[in-house]
């Protein structure tokens, strides 16, 4: 059975990205992305949402709860979409 940080990880790699970068983006450290990909740790509801919007993948994916990566909706979504989602993220680490 496919776990969370099985499916974190994949989603982090296939964006190209380090676990550092996403740390910093999420406002966590590098040793707590890489409990969440051990294993070894689970991530607030909030900051599964704000990892799903990062790495433009639905929670359900990461719970592996589906294997869609997107929701039909999140398929469809514009630039205001994603405008919406980086102000969601800049507001949750204390840039706005």
């Amino acid at each position: 059975m496919v776990k969370f940080g099985e499916r974190l990880k994949a989603a982090r790699t296939a964006k190209h990205m380090s676990q550092q970068a996403l740390a910093d983006i999420i406002g966590k450290s590098l040793n707590t992305v890489g409990l969440y990909e051990r294993g070894l740790r689970q991530p607030s509801l909030e900051t599964l949402c704000l990892l799903a919007d990062t790495l433009d993948v639905s929670c359900d994916y990461l719970l592996a709860r589906t294997e869609a990566k997107k929701t039909a909706k999140m398929s469809e979504a514009g630039d205001e979409d994603l405008a919406m989602r980086v102000s969601r993220i800049e507001t949750h680490l204390g840039l706005d």
